[in-house]
């Protein structure tokens, strides 16, 4: 190896994702997957990942973690881990260690994506002017948003805690399902809603509704089962479950104003991807009263890449 070589680690709430860089390129044939429950501390599931590289010396690291990003020293919000910078420098041998928030990392990567691994969900009429704004968004163990700016100066990206701002609602029913989200948390966030135990969440107020008795599905039954057509609970689920989305990415397109368009990613958003071309998640999406004509000339795209965080990493390195 290398200075010029080094280590991206992409660390969700659910999965660890990790390969070597040579020159600011990923090395596509050693990225690896790990469930994040396998192991006790991060350098744990690092070190596997070098044992099986063959130890490789790495140069730097750019590690992107699923939390807010201030400091030397990163504690997770969906996972009972910490990352110390100079911790995991000392272990990979003298290391120059950068964090980045991991939707910061996806926002970094789009400029990376090969366009066939872009399936379009909203297209638009109107030209697409070349320096706006785009924004990533994905809903996965938790949700996210980070947007890309493009200047005279190259690509900045503004990241957040978007899934921690309250949900909105429109309907009876809705402050209904927002009421059940919210017991024993005082409110209900946009993650109550748009994540792997939201549509769980979901899925059992449905059933609740109707007086049925929620079975012990997980998030991907759910989504399957909706997929299929066959548990109306399951379906209602996932209509409501993209009618948030479409709300909460609407609302997020008029505040950094993304005329350069929206990527979704994440698990859930995936699983679901057949109920973005509904009613729901469109109607949704566009519903922005005044600013409807504006809004429903943004594209939205689904990025159907679980590890393009990875060459955000290598971008930034």
């Amino acid at each position: 190896m290398t200075a010029r070589q080094g280590l991206a680690a992409d660390i969700g709430g659910t999965n660890t994702r990790l390969a070597l860089v040579e020159y600011g390129r990923v090395l596509e044939e050693t990225i690896t997957r790990y469930r994040n429950r396998d192991f006790d501390t991060p350098e744990e599931a690092i070190d596997a990942f070098l044992a099986g590289a063959g130890n490789p010396a790495c140069g730097s690291a750019v590690i992107a973690i699923a939390a807010p990003i201030n400091g030397k020293t990163i504690r997770m919000t969906n996972h009972p881990w910490t990352f110390d910078a100079t911790c995991i420098g000392r272990m990979l041998g003298g290391a120059d260690v950068t964090f980045l928030n991991d939707f910061e990392a996806l926002a970094y990567s789009l400029d990376r994506v090969a366009p066939e691994r872009l399936k379009t969900v909203c297209g638009s009429a109107q030209t697409v002017p070349g320096n706006a704004t785009r924004l990533v968004v994905g809903a996965g163990t938790g949700f996210n948003a980070a947007a890309l700016f493009q200047s005279d100066g190259g690509l900045h990206v503004g990241t957040g805690e978007c899934g921690h701002a309250t949900l909105a609602v429109e309907t009876e029913a809705e402050l209904r399902l927002w009421k059940y989200l919210a017991r024993g948390r005082g409110r209900a966030s946009v993650e109550r809603a748009l994540s792997g135990q939201g549509l769980r969440e979901i899925y059992e107020w449905h059933c609740l509704e109707q007086g049925l008795t929620p079975e012990d599905f997980d998030p991907a039954n759910i989504a399957s089962r909706a997929n299929a057509s066959e548990d109306s609970a399951c379906e209602a689920a996932a209509r409501q479950w993209v009618t948030f989305l479409g709300r909460v990415i609407g609302d997020l397109a008029l505040v950094f104003l993304s005329l350069g368009g929206i990527v979704l990613t994440g698990g859930v958003t995936r699983s679901l991807s057949r109920f973005l071309a509904e009613p729901e998640f469109q109607g949704a999406f566009r519903a922005k009263g005044r600013q409807r004509q504006l809004v429903s000339g943004i594209p939205v795209h689904l990025l159907d890449d679980d590890f393009a965080a990875l060459s955000g990493c290598a971008a930034r390195m």
